[in-house]
């Protein structure tokens, strides 16, 4: 299987078993920062990439946006629109949308499964689906550099992880646009990964 395969089947498991809690303060703190970005901003049309069950998704509906949730694994799909949001299948390599559809991009936790050599081709296809100067929210782990299958905890050795250090994924960031926001929060479990946040703004 490649790794697209094995992170649809490993999350495909994960969301039948209905293991996902509830989402932590940080997570809900960014967001709310950046749902204050797209109101002051007028914007309307999110695209939420990597969204598993939906959570930030139906959030974002609720706060009275158009938003779509995009998932490899199809029973994150059925829980997302159990709580009532937009689901599409889709692999962030490709998603199934025309050019410069939204106004906004959303995704979290989603780039710690990109290789660092297939990091160009996943953020050209959010700049493309996304309209001339849209905001891009960005959150993965990281804090140091490391491609392959951890051992330790509960990260199963069948999930690829791919982490940058602070420094190297704000240089890759910067590729695709000017970096508005940079933050990096400090290790909360074993494994050391810090977590950072970027809001990116593509040309206008």
């Amino acid at each position: 299987m490649g790794l697209d395969a094995d992170l649809a089947a490993y999350y495909d498991a994960e969301a039948r078993a209905g293991v996902r809690g509830e989402l932590d303060t940080m997570r809900v703190d960014i967001r709310t920062r950046f749902v204050d970005v797209m109101r002051r901003e007028g914007r309307h049309r999110l695209v939420d990439v990597g969204a598993g069950p939906g959570r930030d998704t139906v959030a974002c509906q609720f706060a009275g946006f158009d938003a779509i949730g995009v998932d490899l694994a199809p029973a994150n799909l059925v829980l997302m629109r159990e709580r009532g949001a937009v689901g599409s299948a889709g692999s962030l390599y490709a998603l199934p949308f025309a050019d410069a559809i939204f106004d906004a991009l959303w995704t979290m936790s989603t780039f710690v499964h990109v290789p660092h050599d297939r990091f160009d081709e996943a953020m050209n296809e959010f700049v493309r689906v996304v309209t001339p100067g849209a905001p891009l929210a960005i959150g993965t782990w990281g804090g140091r550099d490391f491609e392959g299958a951890p051992e330790f905890g509960e990260l199963r050795p069948h999930r690829f992880f791919s982490l940058a250090s602070h420094g190297r994924w704000r240089s890759m960031l910067e590729r695709h646009g000017q970096l508005e926001v940079f933050e990096t929060f400090p290790a909360t479990d074993p494994s050391g990964w810090e977590y950072q946040y970027a809001v990116l703004r593509t040309s206008a």
